[in-house]
């Protein structure tokens, strides 16, 4: 038995791309003009249009990441249902059958894309925040001038992106969606622009630890926290319980994928952030949306793509 048996088929595809892009009409690529008539076929499988606005010829695929690329969009498809597992790029790229740079450009670009549909997104009601640090120098990187690092990489004191340990800053809403954050440092300046960029201005309450650099917060909103260097880890209900939880989960999801590069870690970050966002979802249309960058286009319907 191939592997493809178990893949979607490319009409399958074809159709769901077809439906999730083109859900509130076609619209031209181009110049934006929703004059286009239909003309003819793209590879047998996908619509080929004709738009009356600027004359020029599009198809399903025009203006998407699969536009220019010669991989099947079943193997795009079966790529983003493969990451909703702890599975590494080197496994992706046995079971689908394609070479690992190949695979890694599909994980890479998808990652990209769940990064991009993340940056407007806001957190609002009660928010924890709070911090972890992971292991991540430059793996893959050409061309450093530098001493090698010692293995382990054991340090005092708090992490930083130049010591090849960088913070991840954890916003967790209650009851609400996760968003983890990669940084340079745990500086207050870092802090306030993580917040202002992720909380929403109507916040009703931030929670974190004592840690300094949580102090510009106090003008910012109702900013309340826990002292845990005096046993204190809860006041009612002022807590980080939450967050820190979020950690226990994070740390051996990203354990997967060994030696992160530093500069990619955003990426990572992003795909945790989606699908711990979306682990209610049915596997397929989650699939679908990773693939399409999209998931509220899609979710009022059941998803057509049997992964068998």
């Amino acid at each position: 038995m191939d592997i493809r048996a178990f893949m979607p088929s490319k009409e399958e595809c074809a159709l769901v791309l077809r439906d999730v892009r083109w859900r509130w009409g076609v619209v031209c690529p181009r110049c934006g003009s929703r004059s286009v008539v239909r003309h003819g076929r793209h590879l047998r499988v996908y619509r080929r249009y004709l738009c009356k606005g600027c004359g020029r010829h599009f198809n399903d695929r025009t203006g998407t990441q699969f536009e220019d690329s010669k991989l099947p969009l079943r193997v795009w498809f079966f790529g983003a249902f493969l990451m909703q597992y702890k599975v590494s790029v080197k496994e992706i790229a046995k079971t689908a059958r394609i070479s690992y740079p190949t695979a890694f450009n599909v994980a890479r670009t998808l990652r990209r894309d769940l990064y991009l549909s993340q940056l407007q997104e806001r957190l609002k009601g009660i928010v924890e925040l709070d911090e972890v640090y992971v292991t991540a120098g430059l793996k893959g990187k050409r061309g450093l001038h530098r001493s090698q690092r010692v293995r382990g990489l054991k340090r005092r004191s708090r992490g930083t992106y130049e010591v090849d340990k960088p913070p991840i800053m954890g916003m967790v809403e209650r009851g609400g969606a996760v968003k983890l954050l990669p940084s340079t440092n745990m500086t207050r300046r870092t802090v306030l622009r993580r917040v202002m960029n992720s909380i929403h201005e109507n916040v009703e309450a931030m929670y974190t630890d004592e840690y300094s650099a949580y102090n510009v917060l106090d003008g910012f909103c109702n900013h309340q926290t826990v002292n845990h260097s005096l046993g204190e880890y809860a006041r009612g209900k002022v807590h980080t319980n939450t967050v820190e939880a979020e950690f226990s989960v994070f740390r051996p999801w990203i354990d997967t994928y060994r030696g992160i590069s530093k500069e990619n870690l955003y990426l990572y970050c992003a795909q945790y952030n989606f699908l711990r966002n979306t682990r209610e979802e049915d596997r397929a249309r989650r699939a679908a949306a990773i693939a399409m960058n999209t998931l509220a286009n899609i979710e009022e319907e059941p998803c057509i793509i049997s992964f068998i």
